[in-house]
C-alpha cells in the first residue's frame, strides 16, 4: 500500500470538546445529536487537552449506576473521563498514528500541538474514509473477525452493556436460535435511548431490563466473505457506520463481522 499522508490530512477539525465540569448529560447528548463516539475533554481557555470520554465510558457507568440513573447522569465528566490519555501530534504521519491506535487499543487520538492545545482528532472512520474506493484485491474473509460475539433475542440492555464493556465491543449482532441475523446494537443505539428516556422523564433503573432488539437495527447492510475489502470500507462510510455483519450467501448464517478496526490490517503497522 502507497504511504499513508500526515494525520493532519486526515483528522477532523475543529473539534467539539467539553470540560471537566460539563455533566455526563451534556456530554451524552451531544454525542447523540452530533454523532459523536467520543469527546476530548480541555482546560477552559487555554484549549488544553486534560481527559477524554467515550460512549463506551458512559454506558458503562451508567450501567453500573443503575439504582441511581437520575443523579449519576448528572454527575460531572470528571468522574468518568480517562485523564492519561493516549494522543498524536500535528507534525505525525498517520502510520505512526494506527500504531498508536492499535497498541494502545482506542479508536481516536486527539492532534495536540507542542504545547499540548487540542487541534483535531483522528479516529478510525477517518482512516476508512482515506482507504474507501482505493483497497482492492483481498476478500473480506482476510480482514473479518470469525468468531462473533453474539446476543440472543431475549437479553436486556444490562446484559448486552456487560458484554461490551468488558470484551470492548461496540456493536453487538442479536441472532436467532437458527444462525439467523436479527439485528445489531450498538452502544451509540444504547446511548440514543438513554437520551430519550431523559427527555420523556423515564429514566429509571428498569430502562436497562428492556430488551436489546426492541433497540437494534433491523434493516442492516451487509456483505458477504468473498466481497471486496474496498467495496466494504465504501459502505461503511457511506452509511456511517463502524462494523459490517458478514453473511454466508444462500443461508443468510452470521459467518464473521468487519469493523473500522480490522482495516488497521492492511495498513501493515503491527
Amino acid at each position: 500500500m502507497a504511504s499513508m499522508p500526515s494525520v493532519m490530512a486526515l483528522a477532523s477539525s475543529p473539534v467539539v470538546s467539553v470540560t471537566a465540569d460539563s455533566s455526563i448529560l451534556d456530554a451524552l447528548n451531544l454525542m447523540v445529536n452530533r454523532g459523536f463516539r467520543r469527546l476530548p475533554v480541555v482546560e477552559p481557555g487555554t484549549g488544553k487537552l486534560v481527559g477524554i470520554i467515550t460512549a463506551t465510558d458512559i454506558v458503562a457507568y451508567l450501567g453500573r449506576e443503575r439504582p441511581g440513573l437520575p443523579e449519576a447522569i448528572r454527575a460531572p465528566v470528571s468522574d468518568i473521563m480517562t485523564k492519561d490519555v493516549v494522543f498524536t501530534t500535528t507534525d505525525a504521519g498517520v502510520e505512526e498514528a494506527v500504531r498508536t491506535m492499535v497498541e494502545h487499543n482506542v479508536g481516536g487520538l486527539p492532534v495536540l500541538d507542542r504545547d499540548g492545545r487540542l487541534w483535531a482528532i483522528l479516529t478510525e472512520r477517518d482512516i476508512v474514509r482515506s482507504l474507501a474506493g482505493r483497497i482492492a484485491g483481498r476478500k473480506v474473509s482476510e480482514l473479518m473477525t470469525k468468531e462473533v460475539i453474539v446476543a440472543g433475542p431475549g437479553e436486556t440492555l444490562a446484559e448486552g452493556v456487560e458484554k461490551m464493556t468488558s470484551r470492548g465491543f461496540r456493536r453487538l449482532p442479536i441472532v436467532g436460535p437458527e444462525g439467523q441475523l436479527l439485528g445489531m446494537v450498538t452502544v451509540m443505539d444504547i446511548l440514543r435511548k438513554i437520551a430519550s428516556a431523559v427527555r420523556e422523564g423515564a429514566l429509571k433503573p428498569g430502562l436497562f431490563n428492556e430488551k436489546l432488539l426492541d433497540i437494534a437495527a433491523r434493516e442492516l447492510i451487509t456483505v458477504g466473505p468473498d466481497d471486496d475489502v474496498g467495496r466494504a470500507a465504501e459502505l461503511m462510510w457511506e452509511k456511517g457506520v463502524g462494523g459490517l455483519p458478514v453473511m454466508e450467501p444462500g443461508t443468510g448464517k452470521l459467518v464473521g463481522i468487519i469493523t473500522e478496526r480490522d482495516f488497521f490490517k492492511m495498513l501493515e503497522v503491527g
